[in-house]
C-alpha cells in the first residue's frame, strides 16, 4: 500500500506537539544505529514509551510504513487517537522540542543542533562506512581510519566546546539537551570500537562528564540496565560489529 502524510492530522499534530503525557512506540529493529537516538530521548526524558520490534518486515511492515524504512514513531493520546512521524532527524527534532530539550531560545537550538550534527556525522561514518562495508579490506582500513584519524579529530573538537561551558556535563548551559543524550547514544558505539582508550575522565574530562551526567538519570538509567536495551546491544553487535 502506498501511503503519504495525511494532511488531515494536521490539527492533531499541532494540538499535541508539546504534550509530554501521551504515550509513544518506537517501531525499529534490533540495533540501536538510527533509532537508537529517538530511544534515548525518550529514556531520558522520562516519558511513558516502549520498542516495537518489526515482526515480518519485507513482507510486512515495509509496505505500509511511509518511506519504506524504519525507525517510525507512534504517538497515542489518550483518547486514542494516534500519530505516525516517519525518519530519524524528524523524530528527534519532535521529540527534542516536546521534551525541552532544544535550549532556552533560538541562539541555544542553534549550537545544540550543530553539536549533533557533528555527532551524527561520527556515528554515521561508523555505521555507513564500517558497518556498511561488505570488502574485508575496505572495512578493515575504513575501521581504522575511524579510530586514528575521526575519533582523535572528534575528541579534539567535542572536548573544546565542552570545556567551554564550565564542563558541567552539558554542550548549552547548565541544562540536559538533545545534544548531550546523543553524545551519550555514540560514546556507547565508539568505546564498543576503541574501548576507552581515546575518551576517558583523565583524558577528556569534559566529555566524560556528559557520559556520566546522562546515565546518571534515573530513567535513562533504567534503560540502558534493561534486558531489552541489552539485547538491543548485543543484537548491534551481531549485525553492525560494534
Amino acid at each position: 500500500m502506498t501511503r503519504t502524510i495525511d494532511n488531515t492530522t494536521r490539527a492533531l499534530f499541532n494540538e499535541n506537539a508539546l504534550k509530554q503525557e501521551n504515550t509513544f512506540k518506537v517501531l525499529y529493529f534490533k540495533v540501536h544505529a538510527l533509532g537508537g537516538n529517538a530511544r534515548a530521548i525518550l529514556a531520558a526524558s522520562g516519558a511513558k514509551w516502549e520498542c516495537v520490534f518489526p515482526k515480518d518486515w519485507v513482507n510486512e511492515e515495509k509496505k505500509t510504513t511511509l518511506f519504506g524504512v524504519l525507525p517510525n514513531l507512534f504517538e497515542t493520546t489518550p483518547t486514542g487517537e494516534v500519530i505516525e512521524i516517519a525518519e530519524s532527524d524528524a523524530i528527534e527534532n519532535y521529540l527534542s522540542r516536546k521534551f525541552n530539550l532544544l535550549g532556552n531560545d533560538p541562539f541555544d537550538e542553534m549550537k545544540i543542533r550543530a553539536y549533533c550534527s557533528s555527532i551524527q556525522s561520527a556515528s554515521n561514518f561508523l555505521l555507513i562506512k564500517v558497518a556498511g562495508i561488505k570488502d574485508p579490506e575496505v572495512k578493515a582500513a575504513m575501521r581504522t581510519q575511524f579510530i586514528e584519524t575521526i575519533v582523535p579529530r572528534f575528541v579534539t573538537y567535542h572536548e573544546r566546546h565542552l570545556e567551554a561551558n564550565g564542563r558541567n556535563g552539558h554542550y548549552v548551559g547548565d541544562k540536559l539537551s538533545y545534544a548531550d543524550i546523543k553524545l551519550a547514544v555514540v560514546l556507547v558505539s565508539i568505546f564498543s570500537v576503541t574501548g576507552e582508550t581515546q575518551i576517558n575522565k583523565q583524558d577528556t574530562p569534559a566529555i566524560w562528564a556528559v557520559w556520566e551526567k546522562v546515565n546518571a538519570i534515573p530513567s535513562y538509567a533504567k534503560w540502558i540496565k534493561s534486558e531489552e536495551y541489552q539485547a538491543i546491544t548485543e543484537g548491534n553487535l551481531q549485525l553492525l560489529g560494534y
